[in-house]
This record gives C-alpha cells, structure tokens and sequence, in this order.
C-alpha cells in the first residue's frame, strides 16, 4: 500500500509528485553534486531536473518547526547510501526556487553538503502550499499535534476554509479535524508537556474537558506524578470535581439521551441544564466557522 493511499491524502501531493515507476534512481556524487543517472520518463511539466541547492529558499508556509535530530540522521544515511529516491517540490520566484515539499531532505542534503538536489518545479499559489507541506508532514507522521493544530487554523484563517474543506484536503474526518483544533485552546503551560510528549492526545482531549485552568493543572501534576495513563486519567477525571459529576449522574436519562444526540449531530460538547421542566442549553464552539456550521446545522 502506498503512503498517500495509507493515509488518504493523495489528492494533494501525491498530483504533484510523478508515480515512482516513472523516475530511475537518483545517484549521489560526493564531490557535491546529485546528479539523475538515467532517463526521467515523465511528462515536461514534471521533468526532473537538478537544482543550486543554494538557490532553495525554505516554504515560509512550512508548519514544522521542529525536526527529529535521530530521524534526520537517519535520512542522511539513507540518502549517502542510496541517493535522494523522491525530488523535492519547489516553485520559481524569481532566480529563486521555494520549497514545497521536502524540507527534511533539502536539510539532509545541506549537511552532505550537496551542491545540486532533484527537483520538480511547479506553479502554486500561497494557499496550495501551506496545504502541501501540511500534507508531506502528516504523509510522513512528521507534524507534532500542536503544530498539525497551528497548520489547521492558518488553513481557515488565511485562507477562509472550512473546518470541512481542512478536513477534506487533508484527508481526515472534520471530527477529527475539529479535535485537533481545540488543543489550541490549552493553557500554554499544559500545552509544552503536549509538545514534549510528556502527555498524549487522548490526555490532552481530557484535559480539555475540564472548565478552568485550576482543575487542569490539577489533572496535570496526578497525570506527571503518577504516570497516569489515558485510562487511568479518565476515572481521576471523575473524581476532580464530585458535585459537578454526581449532578450529570443524577440526569434524567431521557435529558441524557438528548444530549448525546445534539452532541453527535453537532460534533460538539452540548450540556442541558433542565430543572422543573426548564432549563438552557450550552453548547460549546472553538472557532468563529465551527459557530458558523453549529448554526447552520441548527437552523437548516
């Protein structure tokens, strides 16, 4: 199985990048220069052809900012060994060429020293390369959660996408889109033990259902100090705030059931409040277009 099928992503980079049958192996000259051994048997627009790596300016729409010091090294090793197998995708912009996609190989080949890298160039707008380089990471499982997050929401806002058109592009449910999403809302001083591993996702979607910042943290330092599993977390979770929990307890389980239900349609945490044959509604949102799909799906 491929990569792009794998992962449900091909329609984005995988129509950038010829099918590999197409291209011969590259081979590596260390006196600097990677050079194509044999015939490129692709179409014009996606002829292979060797670029100044000094030419290269990096993707300022890239969203990774850190790189894996281990699996770097491990690039570099491969591609001493069996030469850079995939080109990397750029753009023109002036005498210059812009990254697209292949960051951690044009690294990699910075510190072969390299004077020459494979390469397809395209033409690509601002929006369609932001998509791409969000596409190459999670391609290759190489975007943080965080930075996946922080890549999702420039998506809507620079560029007025949907939560569903996110998720379309990317390859991924909008549910799950949306989840990722909302770790944007964690208090910074949870969201580095997130960015260190110290945490998982499955810690952090629990975190995040507490309403405040003290009860967060005070999950946070059981889940450190204990070494708390996802599960584990859950039945601490229960015991954070007792009143609150045995009031959701003591539900009718008809008001139960219709919670879950708008929770479900609108893929989202709904709380009803009903005493006496009344009560509110709280439904919660992340972002200016998840309100505006909450409302749509509300009011169709």
């Amino acid at each position: 199985m491929s990569n792009n099928s794998k992962y449900g992503l091909g329609r984005g980079l995988g129509s950038l990048i010829p099918k590999k049958s197409e291209i011969k192996k590259q081979h590596i000259d260390f006196s600097g220069v990677s050079s194509v051994s044999d015939e490129i048997n692709v179409s014009d627009k996606d002829r292979v052809i060797n670029i100044d790596i000094n030419k290269i300016k990096s993707n300022p729409y890239q969203p990774r900012s850190n790189f894996d010091e281990n699996k770097l090294e491990e690039l570099v090793n491969s591609i001493r060994e069996h030469g850079i197998l995939q080109p990397i995708i750029v753009t023109k912009n002036g005498d210059f060429y812009e990254l697209i996609a292949g960051e951690r190989r044009l690294k990699a080949a910075k510190i072969l020293k390299l004077f020459k890298v494979p390469g397809i160039v395209k033409e690509i707008d601002d929006s369609k390369k932001l998509e791409l380089a969000i596409i190459e990471n999670i391609q290759r499982q190489n975007l943080h959660l965080l930075e996946e997050s922080d890549a999702y929401y420039r998506l809507m806002e620079e560029f007025q996408l949907t939560q569903e058109e996110v998720a379309k592009r990317v390859g991924k449910s909008r549910s799950s889109v949306a989840n990722i999403l909302r770790l944007r809302n964690l208090p910074e001083s949870i969201k580095k033990y997130l960015n260190n591993d110290k945490i998982t996702f499955g810690h952090a979607k629990l975190l995040l259902s507490l309403d405040d910042e003290k009860k967060q943290k005070v999950l946070l330092d059981r889940i450190l100090s204990e070494n708390l599993n996802v599960s584990e977390t859950s039945g601490a979770l229960k015991k954070i705030n007792v009143k609150s929990h045995k009031r959701i307890l003591e539900k009718d389980p008809n008001i139960v059931s219709m919670e879950d239900s708008l929770k479900e349609h609108l893929n989202t945490k709904v709380k009803l409040n009903y005493k006496n044959g009344k009560g509110t509604i709280v439904i919660d949102y992340y972002s200016k277009e998840e309100l505006r799909e909450i409302l749509f799906k509300i009011l169709k």
